[in-house]
């Protein structure tokens, strides 16, 4: 017998100019004040604080407007968030922007419901009731935070990073518009994209995988491999950012229900110790890391060499060729290169080891020792 799990838990609403449609998903909601979390970057650059204020006004919910968000966002940033949304008696949440922005969204949605702050439920299942309404709007593609349970942030006190891990913490609502992500750098672009990959094929690798999650992380493999080098190259290719979208939240539901494995739990405490940022510190070791596992990985990494390449290649290769794939994005091809200090390498492996989930998801059991090789290797 076949067992599975499979959930997807948000409405989805997808296209070009989509975002339109926020005003008739707010209103289903019966909300009178809504908490919108907008990235920095976008309140600045575009024009989308305004539409968003508008289309709120029109329908006669009340916005407060949250626009300091910053890239890999402590707790102390969503606990003030959290005070204003309670101030304020918000009872809509809405998220505009990258995983950062939607993550803190979630936990302010979390924190409305369950009193205290976020340190207080990082963790596994700590939320007790379920959060206020929430609507995601990514303008990366990306972290797939739109369809995923976790809202992570750093404890800057004790430069750690860790997860609000809840069921309550799934959106109800997410709008996929391919035209608020034409405003991304190339940068962001790259590393958000392979954030993206980390999370399918990770997803696919995983020991919790099962046969209706992995058709979904390999379709979001070959959308990245497809869409990505055009979206980098093309930033106003308004077709590959739509694919681009459409594979982050596809990657996002293998996540969701199969997990992450090692290469997020080497790669958080990057952020937590030195603020690299989660899509280059997942793209910097996930080579190592396949490598590291092989052979017991050389039969799916063959699989999806095949599906998204077209050509038979082994393992190894496929490795290499990945690597190549990196570099074309300008994604660096070692810890080195983005200022790691190599003597940091016993404090990485001891915050790694405290990322229990994903290393127990991971396809073989990976020890500290191979944890250390891991890190000296990406050297």
């Amino acid at each position: 017998m076949i067992e599975f799990k499979l959930i997807c838990t948000p409405e989805i609403f997808s296209g070009k100019n989509s975002f339109e449609k926020l005003g008739e998903i707010a209103k289903k909601l019966n909300g009178k004040c809504a908490f919108v979390v907008i990235d920095q970057f976008l309140a600045k650059k575009t024009d989308i604080k305004e539409k968003t204020i508008k289309i709120l006004e029109n329908i006669r919910i009340k916005p407060v407007i949250y626009d300091r968000i910053s890239s890999e966002p402590t707790t102390d940033t969503g606990n003030e968030c959290a005070e204003i949304a309670r101030k304020n008696r918000c009872d809509i949440v809405i998220g505009i922007g990258g995983g950062s922005t939607l993550d803190t969204a979630k936990a302010v949605a979390g924190l409305l419901k369950n009193p205290g702050k976020i340190e207080d439920y990082q963790g596994i299942d700590k939320l007790k009731y379920p959060s206020t309404p929430k609507i995601m709007v990514p303008t990366t593609a990306g972290t797939g935070s739109e369809v995923t349970f976790t809202a992570v942030f750093i404890r800057a006190y004790e430069k750690k990073k860790a997860g609000i891990n809840s069921k309550y913490l799934y959106p109800e609502a997410a709008i996929l518009d391919p035209m608020l992500t034409l405003s991304l750098p190339k940068g962001p672009t790259a590393a958000t994209g392979m954030d993206a990959f980390c999370h399918a094929i990770e997803s696919y690798l995983s020991r919790r995988a099962n046969f209706l999650t992995k058709p979904i992380s390999m379709a979001a493999m070959e959308l990245i491999w497809k869409n990505l080098p055009i979206v980098f190259e093309k930033p106003d290719d308004i077709e590959a950012r739509d694919n681009m979208l459409c594979a982050s939240f596809l990657a996002g539901v293998g996540l969701a229900n199969a997990g992450v494995t090692a290469v997020h739990s080497l790669s958080y405490p990057l952020g937590g110790l030195f603020g690299i940022s989660h899509g280059i510190g997942n793209a910097v070791l996930l080579p190592y890391i396949l490598e590291s596992t092989l052979p017991h990985i050389s039969k799916e990494i063959e699989e999806i060499a095949y599906r998204i390449t077209g050509r038979k290649i082994d393992a190894k290769n496929f490795i290499d060729k990945l690597r190549e794939f990196q570099k074309s994005l300008g994604i660096p091809q070692r810890l080195s290169e983005i200022n790691v200090p190599q003597n940091s390498i016993k404090q990485l492996v001891e915050a790694a080891m405290q990322v229990k989930v994903p290393l127990d998801n991971h396809p073989v059991s990976i020890t500290e020792d191979d944890i250390i090789k891991i890190y000296k290797s990406a050297f």
